[in-house]
């Protein structure tokens, strides 16, 4: 159980669905890339077939891997082509992935949350350490920037460039690095139990669980564990950690 008694001096966020989504969904951004090369897919297919890939919103949750930009790529082809056979698709060629990579990257395919500028805003008021610690290819920072999101962030740290994805303990570790701050006085918020909440408890951070479509069922989530719906509803649990 994490110290509540100890000051809050950070916030780590997750990013996808925690932060912003595509837009609509990420099942219609994929749907965008299989038209484009001739295939047409069903969405409520896609996302069950997505949803089974990304079971834990990463690449897998064992041991570390090179953090480079190529491998990055090489990674995400694997995992979405475990989703191509699952909808019984012949593979795709490279350039498939390449271009899904490219649509990723078009802002208007993203959808910040309305509360998420304003509560960025007004933990950077707090005068909070805020990061960004996410499972996301290379270009996460990139992205952030074209959405003119990434001053809001002390610094970002994407599972591609550190070489260990959540709940692996190493991100958080470089995340409590980077903040310069003991893992007592941190939270870190996203939307799934197990690379957030309990990737985050296993380092000391304290863990709370954004469940903005109900996920979640109550017996699912840790003992003791904030569920909040929007990252409004952070604001209080944060100024109730702060020195008065």
């Amino acid at each position: 159980m994490t110290d509540t008694s100890v000051s809050l001096r950070a916030v780590f966020l997750d990013i996808g669905d925690t932060v912003m989504r595509p837009n609509p969904s990420w099942e219609h951004v994929y749907a965008m890339a299989f038209e484009e090369f001739g295939v047409q897919v069903a969405m409520e297919d896609l996302h069950r077939a997505l949803r089974a890939a990304y079971h834990h919103g990463g690449w897998g949750m064992e041991g570390g891997f090179e953090p480079s930009e190529e491998t990055s790529f090489q990674r995400t082809v694997a995992i979405d082509a475990r989703a191509i056979a699952e909808l019984g698709l012949d593979p795709m060629p490279e350039e498939f992935f390449r271009r899904l990579s490219e649509l990723f990257m078009v802002t208007s395919h993203w959808h910040i949350f309305p509360d998420a500028r304003p509560a960025l805003e007004a933990l950077e008021k707090r005068n909070l350490v805020i990061g960004a610690v996410s499972n996301w290819v290379w270009n996460l920072p990139e992205l952030l920037h074209s959405l003119d999101i990434v001053r809001h962030f002390d610094f970002i740290a994407a599972s591609a460039r550190i070489g260990f994805e959540k709940p692996h303990p190493r991100i958080f570790e470089w995340a409590l690095e980077k903040a310069g701050v003991d893992a007592a006085s941190v939270i870190h918020v996203g939307d799934h139990v197990d690379a957030d909440v309990e990737g985050a408890q296993g380092v000391g951070i304290g863990g709370v669980l954004i469940d903005r479509t109900g996920r979640y069922a109550s017996d699912e989530v840790p003992d003791g564990v904030p569920v909040i719906r929007s990252l409004d509803e952070l604001l209080p649990l944060v100024d109730a950690r702060l020195d008065r």
